[in-house]
């Protein structure tokens, strides 16, 4: 079965040296980290998801299983900027666990 292209264009964004700046794999490469969430936006989303809505990707990242890592060290004042998020299946360099990701069936259903 073909992983989703949501979850393949991540990958490639996250795995992109030329992203590093803005977006990048945690220390502990069970995560990844954005940087800053403004010029995420400008820069990088448009050239992967056609759009620079950041509410829009949070949002798909969550219906995929992605779930938001609070720093609890970041204080209030650029907590708005660094985002980090966690998901099981994506950890650097284990490109086979990608198939485990899928999409989250709505609760209604």
């Amino acid at each position: 079965k073909s992983k989703p292209a949501f979850v393949l264009k991540l990958w490639t964004m996250v795995n992109d040296p030329n992203n590093h700046d803005l977006i990048n794999w945690y220390h502990d490469g069970n995560s990844f980290l954005v940087t800053n969430r403004e010029l995420f936006v400008q820069k990088i989303l448009p050239k992967y998801f056609k759009h620079s809505n950041f509410a829009s990707f949070v949002r798909q990242l969550n219906m995929y299983g992605w779930h938001k890592v609070q720093d609890a060290s970041s204080g209030s004042l650029h907590s708005d900027e660094k985002w980090q998020f966690i998901n099981p299946n994506f950890q650097k360099g284990r490109p086979d666990l990608l198939d485990k990701i899928v999409r989250n069936k709505p609760n209604d259903e």
